[in-house]
């Protein structure tokens, strides 16, 4: 903002973005219109379908004005469930070291169908493999795991690669790798 205009600040209370808003873009209702609403939205995170219905809902928007701005978002690919559901995958694969289950149901709790579920679970391990992905997130558990006996670790890590989404094969392959089982009797 140039130094001439900051003095001229108005000091008046507004609501949020209100400083976005042009009049036409507030009806006579004082209620936005809800493709504005709707692009607002997305412009501050991507979302899917149901998500964004869910908040337009919200807003007490009726049912046919929301499919109305959902059809067109899609169309004009500003709302796209399949891109967003590649997206997210790939990023909490690899940035959180998510395993493919808990993938696919946080993908399904989102609104995401099956088989954009499958496409965006088969894209997110092509750059890492799950047993690399797997391992990640091992290694970064077993830091916490230092001060606990074999036994315990095995199971804490067991039970923590199974919440991250990952199959018991590559599971129990980890635990024994990271925490082979000794000669104690005890420890069977």
């Amino acid at each position: 903002m140039p130094k001439s205009q900051i003095g001229n600040r108005k000091s008046k209370m507004t609501t949020p973005h209100s400083h976005n808003l042009t009049p036409a873009m507030i009806p006579i209702t004082g209620r936005l219109d809800p493709w504005d609403v709707a692009v607002r939205l997305l412009a501050g995170q991507a979302l899917t379908t149901r998500e964004l219905q869910q908040r337009l809902v919200r807003r007490g928007y009726a049912s046919d004005q929301i499919d109305v701005v959902i059809a067109k978002l899609t169309a004009s690919r500003y709302l796209d469930d399949a891109e967003y559901a590649k997206s997210w995958a790939r990023s909490r694969a690899h940035r959180r070291s998510v395993g493919p289950a808990r993938l696919a149901q946080e993908l399904h709790v989102r609104g995401i169908a099956e088989e954009q579920i499958a496409a965006a679970l088969k894209e997110a391990f092509v750059e890492r493999d799950v047993r690399e992905v797997a391992e990640a997130a091992a290694l970064r558990k077993l830091r916490s795991l230092r001060d606990f006996t074999p036994e315990v670790a095995r199971r804490r890590l067991a039970a923590h690669l199974t919440r991250q989404g990952f199959s018991a094969e590559i599971v129990l392959a980890l635990c024994q790798k990271h925490l082979p089982r000794g000669e104690d009797p005890n420890d069977q």
